[in-house]
């Protein structure tokens, strides 16, 4: 008997090749250890096919063996099984001798199980790991370690420091990191960049607001990095609001945790001191971690630092980028973060730009406009003026320069500085706006008005006015600031798919390319999918920042 085992790329994220090589490796070692014969066919860049030949159920065994040994993985995926006729005969691939020192879920359960004959062996064959030197640190003297017996008493002392509060280091596959436990009897803010790791799924649940979605990212092979929210109860452990987590990444922290089971979760900081306990182990290549947003449609948008192209237009180049990669014909296209919001149709080989944003954003010239329009308006600037009157005052001592903007993101800003949010920029602002609107529960909020307009000539422009007027009536109606801030956003994301949806009906284009940083928050992501038509694609951009994070 013939089948055919389909693996497909679903996202094209970090080392996907590495990955790949690693599934190979655990496919080949499973099908010779069901006496199976095997090979693997490289169809296309993004899939490959595993085909065995062997009795039945050898091979019912064999794909029962998989759906454990086969961990999750945010890139690589099994799709189909399928009965051949023939094994092929063209484009074989094997595996390379690269080791990624992955482990696979059954080496990992009968290491970590602490019944396990093999509990802590890391000297073990297994199917793509291999350790190299490894040596404990105790009292700054170097002691090498050469069985499990030695990890199991290593681990167990520098498990004892950490419940004493004192700090230990381990190098890992991202570095050395200084290690400090969470202790919920006593909680301590850190101040410093940190990642927080929860000790399983079940810890992160249990302290932090999570999705299912981010649930299963933060359980697969690549152990990403995801900003969470802490719960509110748990607010004093932590210094920021959302706070970047990863599960145990490397075998030596995923053992650690065994030692401490009454506990929940390790803040790992880069070291600020030099620490006189510790592991070091030999690692050939040091990785960095990845960083994703994960979207309730299972979404995942890369966090990247990568600088737009040199040219004039660099977001026409990252579009095009995805256009290439994806192999697509007609969609839109949308940027959204620290440059110019760019919104574009692309067909027939060739971007066109519907609208384009120019808007005011000096308030003394926008509050001198405000009262020249309708008796309405007159009003509401009066009442407003009246209710904030030391903001107006503010306002109005402005320069009167005229500081047009491009970035839509600046009119978030200008929103925040109407609820009088505190920030000093407008960039600022914007980042107040996102950090109220993430302490809002729900999924509605007010409607703000982002309406288009025409004007005399006939051109199409966004009533920036309008938007701003909408803010002041909802402030002096009384709506919480941080129901406010999450309906500001809410309608933001509404007016962007909404024009999308527009779009794809008046140009005939289909789906929608999204870039800039704004998407990696999770709530306008969220929101901004609720509101795209259904059947409509999103395709992340590579380049999700034209300039560097600051």
């Amino acid at each position: 008997m013939f089948v055919a085992l389909d693996f497909s790329l679903i996202h094209n994220l970090q080392s996907p090749n590495t990955i790949k090589n690693f599934f190979l490796k655990n496919l080949f070692w499973s099908a010779k250890s069901f006496l199976l014969e095997a090979q693997a066919i490289q169809n296309n860049a993004k899939n490959f096919t595993l085909e065995l030949q062997g009795e039945q159920q050898k091979l019912l065994d064999f794909t029962n063996h998989l759906s454990q040994s086969l961990p999750l993985s945010l890139q690589w995926a099994f799709k189909e099984l399928r009965i051949l006729e023939n094994l092929s005969q063209n484009n074989k691939i094997s595996p390379n001798n690269e080791i990624s020192n992955f482990l696979t879920p059954i080496e990992l359960q009968e290491i970590t199980h602490k019944q396990s004959p093999n509990f802590c062996n890391l000297w073990q064959n297994f199917i793509d790991f291999k350790l190299e030197k490894i040596t404990l640190l105790k009292d700054n003297q170097k002691l090498p370690l050469k069985h499990a017996k030695d990890l199991q008493e290593s681990l167990s002392f520098l498990s004892q420091l950490l419940k004493e509060g004192e700090s230990i280091f381990i190098k890992t596959i991202f570095g050395k990191k200084e290690l400090l436990l969470l202790d919920e009897k006593n909680p301590t803010k850190i101040n410093t960049p940190y990642l927080f790791m929860p000790f399983c799924l079940n810890n992160a649940q249990s302290i932090f607001r999570i999705s299912n979605e981010e649930s299963q990212a933060l359980a697969t092979l690549e152990k990403p990095i995801i900003h969470l929210k802490p719960k509110a109860i748990l607010k004093d452990f932590f210094c920021l609001d959302e706070v970047p987590c990863i599960l145990p990444f490397d075998p030596i922290l995923l053992l650690l945790t065994k030692f401490l089971e009454s506990y929940s979760g390790l803040y790992l900081l880069e070291p600020r001191e030099k620490i006189q306990n510790g592991i070091c182990y030999f690692i050939k290549e040091e990785k960095s971690p990845l960083t994703i947003t994960v979207a309730k449609n299972s979404l995942i948008l890369q966090h990247t630092a990568q600088k737009a192209p040199n040219t004039p237009h660099p977001e026409l180049e990252s579009f095009l980028q995805t256009i290439q990669e994806e192999n697509l014909k007609s969609l839109n296209a949308l940027y959204l973060g620290e440059d110019s919001t760019h919104f574009m149709v692309y067909f027939n080989g060739s971007f066109k730009t519907p609208i384009e944003f120019k808007f005011e954003t000096n308030f003394h010239l926008i509050l001198n406009t405000l009262k020249t329009l309708n008796s309405t308006t007159q009003s509401l600037l009066k009442n407003f003026t009246n209710a904030n009157c030391e903001l107006i005052k503010q306002l109005e001592t402005l320069p009167t320069d005229s500081k047009p903007s491009t970035n839509l993101l600046d009119l978030i800003g200008m929103c925040g500085i109407l609820l009088d949010l505190q920030a000093n920029t407008l960039k600022d602002s914007t980042k107040a706006v996102l950090q109220c609107a993430s302490q809002f529960l729900g999924s509605k909020g007010p409607r703000i008005d982002f309406r288009l307009e025409k004007n005399e000539e006939g051109k199409i422009y966004l009533d920036t006015l309008r938007t701003l007027r909408s803010v002041m009536s909802f402030k002096l109606a009384g709506v919480e600031k941080e129901l406010l801030c999450f309906g500001i956003l809410d309608s933001f994301a509404e007016f962007f798919a909404n024009l999308s949806r527009d779009m794809e009906e008046n140009y005939n284009t289909k789906g929608i390319i999204v870039s800039g940083e704004i998407f990696l928050n999770k709530q306008f992501i969220d929101q901004f999918i609720h509101y795209l038509p259904k059947d409509s694609d999103i395709f992340p951009n590579s380049i999700m920042f034209f300039t560097p994070l600051h």
